[in-house]
């Protein structure tokens, strides 16, 4: 299994921001012809589909990424809270996953299996509470049971040919 560990985590610039430091950080992973965007670069690529807040509207997260031909990603729904949720589909490669912290806010994490019920993580929030601009994310294992709250998790994962519909996570991995 590859160590992701070794490219550095990325902290998120502000409050609203864990999703473009996640993403730019998925981008070094796997680049398959796909950009290497800062997060700022991220930003700026979907300041459309922004609340006024810097958050990414959440409706958009599963059809936007999928669908900009730039990053070759799939997205997929997953319904929780779910005895299930420990069968996601997640192979041995990094898989964004957004989900609703057990605080109650949205939240994104980059995930790669480890075995079990255990997942490592790029946790854009960190230091926890910190200071915006000055946050530099760790990497942390956990439990998928973290990611157990609110109606669904969207996982977002490397697809070169980006066209199907049925691939997962684990499928690319």
């Amino acid at each position: 299994m590859a160590d992701y560990t070794s490219t550095p985590s990325i902290g998120q610039l502000h409050e609203n921001s864990c999703w473009a430091a996640s993403l730019a950080w998925f981008l070094k992973q796997d680049t398959g012809g796909r950009p290497s965007w800062s997060q700022q670069d991220v930003i700026g690529k979907f300041k459309n589909n922004l609340t006024t807040d810097g958050a990414l509207i959440g409706d958009y997260l599963a059809n936007l990424w999928s669908q900009d031909q730039r990053l070759k990603m799939s997205t997929r729904v997953h319904a929780t809270p779910d005895a299930e949720l420990a069968s996601l589909p997640l192979g041995s490669k990094p898989v964004c996953i957004a989900f609703k912290h057990i605080t109650g806010f949205a939240h994104m994490n980059v995930i790669w299996g480890l075995g079990g019920d255990d997942v490592m993580c790029m946790e854009p929030y960190w230091p926890f509470p910190g200071a915006n601009g000055k946050r530099t994310g760790r990497f942390v294992k956990r439990k998928l049971e973290h990611f157990n709250y609110g109606d669904n998790v969207v996982l977002a994962w490397a697809n070169p040919s980006n066209t199907s519909t049925t691939a997962t996570p684990a499928d690319a991995g």
